[in-house]
């Protein structure tokens, strides 16, 4: 059975997900420039907006008055789309080789999903908050960001399952047709 042969990709996959939400716990701005960074040139890029970064505060962007942290870095979408796309690649991969490359491709290709929907996360929650103040001004600007966050990470998450399963469906059809 299929299944059983991935057990161990499985515990491994749950087993860095673990240690590195445990790192999470850990980590400051600094930790996670390698997600801040991206995505506060792309936010900066899409509203025209410049940043100044604070190791103790992340990045500053004074024009807009909003703050990209740790808790904006995305890191807690990367895991789960780690994860997802990790037990989603191993339920097709059917050489040993292509089980043992799962792990770093879904590790790989969720940090760059995460810097892309985390990004578009941030810019979608400016223009909304800017919207807010204008019609809805007194709804707590936490709640309209926390709404944000929440439709568009599930949403993503809920994209990219759908295209990379699709994908591997024709992929692997076609492999079992030549």
């Amino acid at each position: 059975m299929q299944t059983n042969k991935n057990i161990p990709f499985y515990l491994k996959t749950i087993g860095i997900f673990i240690l590195l939400k445990f790192g999470y716990t850990l980590a400051d701005n600094d930790n996670l420039i390698f997600l801040l960074k991206p995505t506060d040139k792309i936010v900066g890029l899409l509203t025209g907006s410049h940043s100044v970064y604070f190791s103790d505060k992340g990045y500053y962007h004074d024009n807009l008055n909003i703050l990209i942290e740790k808790s904006c870095s995305g890191f807690n979408f990367l895991l789960l789309c780690f994860c997802m796309l990790t037990f989603l690649f191993l339920k097709y991969a059917d050489k040993t080789i292509l089980k043992f490359l799962t792990i770093p491709i879904a590790l790989i290709a969720s940090y760059f999903f995460t810097i892309f929907v985390n990004a578009s996360r941030i810019f979608v929650s400016i223009i909304m908050q800017q919207q807010a103040n204008n019609f809805l001004p007194d709804i707590p600007h936490l709640i309209l960001h926390e709404l944000v966050g929440v439709i568009t990470n599930l949403t993503f998450l809920i994209l990219i399952y759908i295209v990379s399963e699709k994908f591997l469906t024709n992929k692997y059809q076609n492999a079992k047709l030549t």
